[in-house]
């Protein structure tokens, strides 16, 4: 067990969020499907933390990436959707949790724009920044399961700012440097900080700005579209762990249109519902992404138990045919 727990990447805590949000997403379809998600995030997640906690000098040597260091801030924002799940069953120990993982999360973004930030390098700069400054809008999405808007709309705000900023220099960053392989699959985080931003906005907004809205589901399309182009080019140079890039932000942009198209259809605008095929397609697609991950993770995750076994098995072979030819006898 102690070497899957080694072999576990970081980026796994962003396979948990995707798994958390899906079942958020399917929570309307299906209770049984919302909890099996749960748990799958569950044990991600608790995989991450034991790695921290078993092999921290590794955890620390990781955090010294800037990838993996802005890319943890995945395990907060599962945390505090997991919170959420658990808070209409037991309310104090979920907001324990929520609390945990948003002041985890604020220190976070403390400590990586110290360690990080101060020696910039617009080389070192990624799509994951998006998760450690905008990522935590998750806070506002989950606020209202803690009677706790107000806070949720401070941090709104907080992480929105972030998102114009960043755009600029993340997308700087591609105009001017080429993406080591495997960070490519990072470009999907292209797809999620509009997204974000609407569920975000509409879970702490009791009279939200209609037009705000649709600027931001707008762009959040767009930039949909734009990663559904590269896809196929990612899932074709092979598994790396940065494919956990391909879960929540296509998770979000389907729970963001759902979300519009409903707010849309509450203030008189018929044309919406011709969207809702569109939400029922990204659904389905970002449910097939979701479990094609969580798969090739798991594969990976456990290919040091399978290696261990064919060892073992291979030395079991090789002991036993010298002594059957030593001892001359015949066990076919």
């Amino acid at each position: 067990m102690a070497d899957i727990i080694k072999n576990v990447p970081i980026p796994t805590a962003g396979v948990a969020l995707g798994l958390v949000a899906l079942g958020n997403l399917l929570a309307s379809y299906s209770a049984l499907l919302q909890g099996m998600a749960v748990v799958l995030s569950l044990v991600m997640a608790v995989l991450v933390i034991a790695k921290a906690v078993l092999f921290p000098a590794v955890v620390a040597e990781d955090l010294r990436n800037p990838i993996f260091a802005s890319v943890s801030a995945t395990l907060f924002m599962a945390l505090m959707q997991v919170a959420a799940f658990f808070s209409s069953v037991a309310m104090m120990p979920a907001l324990v949790l929520w609390v945990s993982a948003v002041v985890g999360h604020l220190t976070l973004m403390g400590w990586f724009s110290f360690a990080h930030l101060r020696r910039f390098s617009l080389e070192r700069v990624f799509p994951t920044y998006f998760i450690c400054y905008v990522g935590i809008i998750v806070a506002s999405v989950t606020s209202a399961s803690f009677g706790l808007e107000m806070l949720g709309t401070v941090l709104f705000w907080v992480g929105f700012a972030c998102y114009p900023m960043l755009l600029i220099l993340v997308t700087l960053r591609y105009a001017k440097h080429e993406m080591p392989t495997p960070a490519r699959p990072l470009f999907c985080i292209y797809s999620a900080p509009s997204s974000l931003s609407i569920a975000g906005y509409l879970a702490v907004t009791e009279e939200p700005n209609i037009a705000f809205v649709a600027v931001l589901l707008a762009c959040a399309q767009a930039f949909f579209v734009l990663v559904l182009t590269q896809v196929p080019r990612f899932i074709k140079g092979g598994f790396f762990p940065s494919y956990a890039a391909m879960t929540f932000p296509f998770v979000i942009t389907a729970t963001a249109l759902s979300a519009a198209v409903g707010l849309f259809q509450e203030n008189g605008f018929a044309w919406a519902a011709s969207l809702e095929p569109l939400v029922l397609a990204e659904t389905a697609f970002a449910t097939f992404m979701v479990l094609f991950v969580f798969i090739r993770y798991a594969i990976f995750l456990l290919a040091p138990l399978r290696e261990k076994i064919a060892a073992r098995r291979a030395m079991g072979e090789g002991v036993s045919q010298p002594l059957m030819g030593e001892a001359g006898i015949d066990l076919s």
